[in-house]
Formats: structure tokens, sequence, C-alpha cells
């Protein structure tokens, strides 16, 4: 099915290149915010972002699609308006955004409270239930295409940072926190330790 809309509609399949080319460009920021390079650490992070954006709003805006059943819709529109919020909140508020995004060097204290009492990558659980909702609501072809590589490439870069970044950035209490909470997919546990850091907040 892939090379059959690769063939049919091979000019949207540069949006597919250039979202991956944007995961890619991400896999930079780490290194770079551990290497203390000052303005390259937010440039790093608007270019890959901004070229995911870019490819995903045409994907869903400018492709063809597939006719899509109306409960598929709404199940989409509940994903992505869920998902959504979830994705800023644990990207953009939880963690300190200037530090992390914006300030030389690597941030230095570690959030495990949250969402990240639930996993250790929060932002890729929202990311992936955001990215099918998307599907979902336009029916995308071109987006179908993109999704097993987009989110190949977005949990292979949480793979580098768990095993080599974090490691260097954290230290033992990301070592610690490593054998508490899962990495991508939630314990009852983990929700049980998600819920009780809400309550106490």
């Amino acid at each position: 099915m892939y090379k059959f809309i690769a063939r049919e509609y091979p000019k949207n399949m540069i949006f597919v290149i250039i979202g991956a080319v944007g995961f890619v460009i991400l896999f930079l920021f780490d290194p770079i915010a551990l290497q203390k390079i000052k303005i390259l650490k937010p440039f790093i992070w608007l270019i890959g972002n901004g070229l995911i954006f870019i490819s995903l709003n045409r994907m869903m805006f400018n492709s063809p699609q597939f006719i899509m059943p109306k409960f598929l819709k709404y199940v989409g529109i509940a994903m992505s308006v869920t998902a959504s919020p979830l994705l800023v909140y644990s990207l953009l508020i939880e963690i300190p955004f200037k530090t992390t995004y914006l300030d030389k060097g690597a941030g230095s204290k570690l959030i495990t409270t949250g969402t990240y009492a639930l996993v250790r990558h929060p932002g890729v659980l929202w990311l992936i239930l955001l990215l099918i909702g998307f599907f979902l609501i336009s029916g995308s072809k071109t987006l179908l295409v993109a999704l097993p590589i987009w989110i190949f490439l977005d949990i292979l870069y949480i793979i580098l940072q768990d095993r080599y970044f974090f490691i260097k950035q954290f230290g033992e209490a990301y070592e610690k926190y490593q054998k508490e909470v899962p990495m991508l997919i939630p314990s009852s546990a983990s929700i049980k330790r998600c819920i009780c850091t809400f309550l106490k907040k």
C-alpha cells in the first residue's frame, strides 16, 4: 500500500522526508546542550520542530485522503483534543522551558512527578496519540506513510536520550528513575504514582 501511495502521489512524499529530517535535526539537541553551545541550542529546537509542524500541516490539509467513517473522525478528535494539551503541558510547562530549550547547557533538574511519574518520556506518548488522532481526522494518505517513520525516529531519539544523554546529564538520579518509571508504556504502579503526584499538588 505504501508503494502505491508513493507512486501515485510522489510530490506529497517530500513532506514525509522533510518531517523526518526535522526529527533527525532534533537528535542534535542534546549533544549541543551538553556541549553548552548557546545560540545553536534554541535554533536546533526551533528548526527541527518547525519542519515537523510544516510537514504535518501540509499532509493534513493538502494530501489525498481516505474516506473515513464518521465515528473514526470523532475518535480522532477526542484523541487530538486530549493529547494536544498534554503534549504542551509535559514538554513546555512541567519542565522548565527557559533552562531546557533556551539557556546554554543542559538542565540539571530532573522532573519525576506529574506526567513524568507516568512514563519517562510522556511527550512521545502524547505525540503518538496526536499523530494517530490527526490521521483519523484527516484520512491523509501521506500522513499514513509518515506515521511509522516519524514514530520510529522519535522512539529512536528517546532511546539515545535514555541510554546516553540523560545518564550524562543527571547521573545516578536518572539511573534510579529508570528503575522506578517505565520508559514509554505506563504500568499500573506508574499510573498510581502519577495520580498521587497530581493529588499532592
